[in-house]
């Protein structure tokens, strides 16, 4: 299985986790990619382009929308899935991508990104490519969320 970058993401999900929130990671297993992926009630798609072009495709549940959401605004109190929490999820991985798309760039790689589309509530969005592997983050008091990877190096 080709993992290239994982050890990059993690220390972004790190980094960002670690600038807004109390909850440590507990684990990152970077793990083949699962044939039928599980439904979530939080999608985000990113994508990469430039040297190294690729998708990343996180998922997570109500839940842990809901408290990553209340932690990144100071604790206020977030009831239901609206518009505040789809708009903190996507700036959540907006800000993991652009960090690990900075340590990337540090290796004389030349990568964008482009806006998290978020996708809440309804069916699992279709992928333009399979998954690579998967990086499944547990975070104090939190359930599992999925960071799917899909990268592929341009030649130079």
């Amino acid at each position: 299985m080709e993992t290239k970058y994982a050890e990059i993401f993690i220390n972004a999900w790190s980094t960002v986790i670690e600038s807004f929130s109390s909850k440590h990671i507990k684990s990152a297993d970077v793990e083949a990619p699962d044939e039928n992926l599980k439904r979530r009630d939080i999608y985000v798609l990113m994508g990469m382009v430039g040297d190294i072009n690729g998708q990343i495709f996180m998922a997570m549940d109500a839940q842990t929308g809901k408290a990553l959401t209340s932690e990144m605004l100071g604790g206020m109190e977030i009831t239901e899935v609206d518009e505040v929490v789809i708009s903190a999820v996507g700036e959540l991985c907006n800000m993991i991508m652009g960090n690990a798309c900075s340590s990337i760039s540090d290796d004389n790689a030349g990568v964008n990104i482009t806006p998290p589309t978020v996708i809440a509530d309804q069916n699992m969005p279709q992928l333009k490519v399979r998954p690579l592997y998967n990086i499944s983050f547990l975070l104090e008091d939190l359930e599992k969320i999925d960071f799917h990877v899909a990268v592929m190096c341009n030649q130079r």
